[in-house]
């Protein structure tokens, strides 16, 4: 921070008119008001750098709603969040006939379903914004038209059907798709954005 900018010397106590004495008080007040903010600009870079140390790709940590990511404990608790949850969802609108009593053995409308819980909760909390709610009942009607067009084995008439993929990833897919990544990546390397340059 640089010194005062204000570089003057006030007459003897009792000779500076009010008009100096004031002049001399404001400047105080602005060397208090620039370390201040002095202080809150170093305060606001080490926050930015705290911030940007948890949001880094090496700082990642599923929510605790990640299905992939669970331990059996884990799980079963997500579980019983989930289930209490959609009991209510299916009373409230309606929705038995839509999703039928098997949704737990359809991984897809599993983590469909979780997500609008969670999305749900957040909507009707305090730290929702106004709008939130009527983009989770968007989102409900957007889902219950995917629910229908899903559901081929028809399990929603009370039968569950175990559905069979239409496709199957011919084997070796995995080595296909690490190789395409590849060299996309190495693409990349030898060939750099253009948008960079002036």
């Amino acid at each position: 921070m640089t010194d005062r900018s204000f570089l003057f010397e006030l007459p003897e106590p009792g000779q500076a008119t009010p008009q100096e004495r004031a002049t001399g008080e404001l400047a105080d007040l602005i060397d208090t008001l620039r370390a201040t903010v002095h202080r809150l600009a170093e305060s606001h870079v080490a926050l930015t750098e705290r911030v940007d140390t948890f949001a880094a790709p090496t700082a990642w940590t599923p929510a605790r709603h990640c299905w992939r990511e669970l331990d059996g404990d884990a799980a079963r608790e997500l579980w019983e969040w989930l289930t209490t949850w959609l009991r209510w969802l299916a009373d409230r609108y309606g929705l038995a006939q839509d999703l039928g009593p098997c949704w737990p053995a359809h991984p897809a409308l599993v983590e469909e379903l979780t997500a609008l819980c969670v999305s749900w909760h957040h909507a009707y909390s305090g730290a929702g914004d106004p709008d939130a709610s009527i983009r989770w009942h968007e989102a409900l009607h957007r889902a219950r038209h995917r629910w229908q067009q899903w559901d081929t084995t028809r399990c929603r008439h009370g039968h569950h059907t175990p559905r069979k993929p239409d496709t199957v990833w011919a084997q070796p897919w995995p080595d296909d798709a690490d190789q395409a990544v590849t060299d996309d990546i190495n693409a990349r390397l030898v060939h750099p954005s253009t948008e960079d340059t002036p």
